[in-house]
């Protein structure tokens, strides 16, 4: 029995001595479920509606009043339909309903009427939640009106050319994904280097750095490119996933996204010394981004005190670049910035590795 419990607290010791172990065993899990309960779990959502009024009877200025008392509508907007449109298609709002000329006569004569609901199917939430609210709120104004009868109907309408599936809103996410997975850990070869002091060798030789360097990055360009056509293949072929954006624009995106997150990695070798410390590193950096992005879930679906953290995560960026150029999906950021954003990244981060990397 002694030895028994000699042996428990020599295994008591190591790990409390493991301070990545401490953080990874109690404080990860936790931070997680702080992070994305604060994200996800809050179901108080709030929409952006436009709404055009074609029809100039007393039941149609019923269902704006209606509309803007609505506490899930943030933003009911009277305007242009084309003006209100092309808000929807730039992501401004989440959806533009439209009031047909000869609303209010149809139901004054007992007759059904219909309202057109423009969206954007790759917006999840717009379909899931907002246009049941929508049928929840019309139907409640068809009881005041008519009574029983229901006659007001929403006619869908999508602004997308093409029906947008959850897997076309996921093909470019994962690829961002990937991209990202393969920049950052691409300080881990150099940390190996480093410990085992290959590179302190390779300094006696007449190797230059800047060759090793570009070496490496041309390494990751060349697996991140066959990475792109291997998940594009998969996702045409398993799924019928159709590339609609220019392929030279989409080898850009893919070259820029790996140059800003090669960075980010070699930010990492410039501080950490120990493969062992930046393996803990490396996850914290990944899983947050992964998950805050919009790889897996709409940014619109989290509450707006998280949203600055979303919008200084280069995934973000990167996701909603490819998305665009992939699927057409409705932007986030006009293309300028992303491109803009993961530039300065890029920038930023290789001057921090410049300034503090040792080769020893």
């Amino acid at each position: 029995m002694r030895v028994f419990f000699n042996l428990f607290v020599a295994h008591y010791k190591q790990f409390v001595r493991d301070k990545a172990a401490l953080f990874f065993t109690f404080l990860f899990p936790i931070l997680f479920i702080l992070v994305f309960g604060w994200a996800f779990g809050d179901p108080s959502q709030s929409f952006d509606v436009g709404v055009v009024t074609q029809d100039t009877s007393e039941i149609a200025g019923a269902v704006v009043t209606a509309l803007n008392e609505v506490e899930v509508l943030d933003d009911v907007e009277v305007g242009d339909l084309d003006v209100e449109l092309a808000l929807l298609r730039d992501g401004d709002i989440e959806a533009v309903i439209v009031i047909p000329e000869g609303f209010g006569d149809s139901l004054q004569m007992g007759q059904a009427a219909s309202l057109d609901v423009h969206y954007d199917p790759s917006q999840t939430s717009t379909a899931q939640i907002l246009l049941p609210l929508l049928q929840q709120v019309i139907d409640g104004i068809d009881r005041g009106i008519t009574g029983n009868a229901r006659l007001i109907n929403l006619e869908e309408h999508s602004v997308q050319s093409h029906e947008l599936r959850m897997i076309d809103y996921l093909v470019p996410g994962i690829l961002g994904m990937s991209i990202m997975f393969s920049g950052i850990f691409a300080c881990i070869p150099i940390i190996q280097q480093r410990q085992a002091q290959i590179i302190k060798r390779l300094g006696c030789t007449p190797l230059r750095r800047s060759s090793l360097v570009l070496s490496e990055l041309a390494f990751r360009m060349i697996l991140v490119l066959l990475t792109t056509a291997l998940i594009i293949l998969v996702g045409r072929l398993a799924f019928g996933v159709e590339m609609v954006g220019n392929w030279g624009v989409l080898c850009g995106l893919c070259i820029l996204g790996t140059l800003a997150f090669v960075s980010i990695g070699y930010t990492i070798a410039a501080f950490v010394r120990t493969e062992e410390s930046a393996i803990p590193i490396i996850n914290v950096i990944n899983f947050p981004m992964m998950f805050l992005s919009g790889t897996f879930f709409p940014v619109s679906n989290m509450p707006g005190f998280i949203k600055p953290i979303v919008d200084a995560i280069p995934l973000t960026y990167l996701t909603d670049a490819l998305r665009q150029t992939m699927v057409d999906g409705t932007p986030l950021h006009p293309m300028t910035t992303d491109v803009l954003v993961l530039t300065g990244w890029l920038a930023v981060c290789l001057l921090i590795t410049i300034r503090f990397f040792r080769w020893d």
